[in-house]
């Protein structure tokens, strides 16, 4: 019996799992997200570790994960103001952030040497209003840079924690 119902996808995340997850698309730190979900720091990196391994980015850069969390629609972009006037090479820069972890591979794909690499993703944080490259990467799925994510709307997201540190 075929049928022509596209359900979605059953969740690759535990309930708790997309909890860490969702603030992590906001830049937050283990501790700031530990703090903010009332769990144990080493559980905030136990959830990120699991979201690693359902997702097949082991070893990968926070911002890897948030790309493939934002892509896999387990967790909503975090909520944005318009995009401001990104260059080309603004948008290069976020797109090598959210695929590459090393600064040589971001570099790279960014034509630069990987000593500069960190200056570049401080600039283009920066101009987005980004705490970090980790909330820049959600800010790139927010304003469709990085391709399909739900729209921020579409779930019930922690509010901004791009002021808190």
């Amino acid at each position: 019996m075929t049928t022509t119902d596209t359900s979605p996808s059953p969740a690759l995340l535990t309930r708790d799992q997309q909890r860490v997850a969702a603030r992590l698309v906001y830049g937050g730190s283990n501790q700031l997200i530990a703090r903010q979900v009332h769990l144990a720091v080493f559980t905030v990196a136990s959830h990120l570790a699991a979201a690693r391994r359902k997702l097949d980015r082991p070893g990968s850069s926070r911002a890897v994960l948030t790309h493939a969390l934002l892509t896999a629609r387990e967790v909503p972009p975090p909520s944005a103001g318009p995009a401001p006037e990104f260059t080309e090479h603004d948008r290069k820069v976020i797109r090598a952030v959210a695929e590459h972890t090393l600064n040589a591979a971001i570099g790279e794909a960014i034509g630069v040497r990987a000593d500069d690499v960190r200056a570049e993703i401080d600039a283009v944080a920066a101009k987005a209003g980004a705490c970090n490259e980790v909330h820049l990467v959600g800010l790139g799925h927010a304003w469709g840079i990085l391709g399909e994510s739900a729209p921020s709307g579409a779930f019930s997201g922690p509010a901004s924690t791009a002021g808190a540190a």
